[in-house]
């Protein structure tokens, strides 16, 4: 194991990344403050600037690094590129990529300061939200009554979020399971928990392998991610699991794969919110043309920019396609409201998926640039880790990026950008 996880981790690292993973999750307006807008209350934008501050003066980083300096010039360009094209220069406009560069910023000052460690670091925090989580879920499911006392709190898109550190499901909006509340913990949803919760999955994995004897963390893990029921939670842990559980191609591997892993994915599809979900969305994705009435229903019903729904997933796919190949350079900018979408086909929907969207958005050349930066993190990655999977943190990436978009989200960045960022001696 490398050395530097044995350094000593203060209470104010667990304090800071306790409020980076709070600001991960979005549950709140406030806490969206991290990624969206200059606008507005500036105390929850400044106040994880000011914790990072402090981080950067105990630690002493050096921003004098050519790689962060270089991609830094290389996304600069590119926006002052992209601006120049839409000749807009909104504050809206320029805190698209003012939040990018931000992020960038963390996680280069994450990187440089815990390395490795954050896997460690941010796997215990999370067992921290799982608890809180797990415990407030139960209470629900066993209490009904006890929703009333969840209502008294901050009321979100979805719910009823307490102190930041717990979000209640509201039933009416669909977000349950035969009739079984989806737990999103710290998170706005349950999806966006899950895929928070498999990233710390897989940092317990690159530290311990497959492990379930003395290993209370991964239980405390599994168990809120399986109280999530989240389609896109549930395919990823089974992937990455499959990536650390058949390194090679063997008669060893294939029995495991038939005896063992082959049954777990039967049982897990036969779920319902598993396999309808997935088939349905198959289905659907092979034909996008039943989109077309619902298009022109909300143009005739509702005014333009009122947001009606989200497009999901699979369906949004070769919608970001369209948008690629219609701005395949430079992409649409970060702002959707330049994308061919929303300019030509409709302002009442928005596109849910976060992969091809980084395409669409950044263009050809940018967008490829990213995901070279992901390949390079997590074969660098594997090479830091004691159970060593060389495409295993891009292949869990882009799973949760298939339906979130989490390239400029705090923390999800550190990860993506760890391949360059991270101090290149031995630690």
């Amino acid at each position: 194991m490398i050395e530097a996880i044995n350094k000593v981790v203060s209470r104010f690292d667990y304090f800071y990344i306790f409020v980076m993973v709070i600001y991960m999750g979005q549950a709140t307006p406030e806490t969206s403050r991290m990624v969206t807008t200059l606008s507005g209350n500036p105390v929850p934008l400044l106040f994880p600037i000011i914790l990072t501050y402090i981080l950067c003066k105990r630690n002493k980083v050096s921003f004098r690094n050519k790689r962060f300096l270089g991609i830094l010039a290389i996304y600069g360009l590119w926006a002052i590129f992209s601006l120049l094209k839409y000749e807009i220069f909104t504050t809206e406009e320029l805190s698209y990529h003012f939040f990018m560069v931000y992020a960038i910023i963390i996680a280069y000052i994450q990187n440089q300061i815990y390395g490795y460690r954050l896997l460690p670091i941010y796997e215990r925090v999370m067992v921290w939200f799982c608890k809180i989580a797990l415990f407030f879920w139960i209470i629900v499911l066993l209490i009904p009554a006890s929703t009333s006392f969840f209502r008294l709190f901050q009321e979100t898109n979805m719910g009823n979020n307490v102190l930041y550190i717990f979000t209640l499901m509201d039933p009416v909006k669909g977000l349950s399971k035969q009739g079984i509340l989806r737990n999103a913990g710290c998170s706005w949803e349950p999806g966006r928990f899950a895929i928070m919760l498999t990233l710390a999955i897989f940092c317990n994995l690159c530290q311990n392998g497959i492990k379930f004897r003395k290993n209370s963390n991964i239980w405390w893990l599994l168990l809120a991610l399986i109280s999530t029921m989240s389609t896109t939670g549930f395919v990823s842990v089974l992937v990455t699991y499959s990536i650390f559980l058949i390194r090679k191609i063997n008669l060893k591997s294939i029995f495991i794969f038939l005896f063992v892993m082959l049954p777990i994915v039967y049982g897990i599809s036969q779920l319902d919110f598993m396999f309808n979900k997935i088939n349905d969305k198959i289905v659907k994705a092979q034909d996008v043309s039943y989109l077309e009435d619902s298009f022109e229903w909300a143009a005739k019903t509702m005014e333009k920019g009122q947001y009606r729904g989200s497009i999901d997933r699979l369906d949004a796919i070769p919608f970001e396609w369209m948008n690629l190949m219609n701005d395949p350079i430079l992409g649409y900018s970060r702002n959707f409201e330049h994308s061919f979408f929303r300019t030509h086909i409709t302002t009442n929907y928005a596109l849910a998926n976060g992969l091809v969207k980084i395409l669409g958005m950044y263009g050809f050349i940018l967008g490829i640039f990213f995901f070279i930066i992901l390949f390079l993190s997590s074969r660098k990655l594997a090479e830091d880790s004691y159970e060593k999977r060389t495409w295993g943190l891009a292949i869990l990436i882009c799973l949760s990026a298939i339906s979130y978009q989490i390239l400029s989200i705090p923390i999800f960045t550190t990860f993506w950008f760890y391949g360059v960022f991270n101090p290149q001696k031995k630690r």
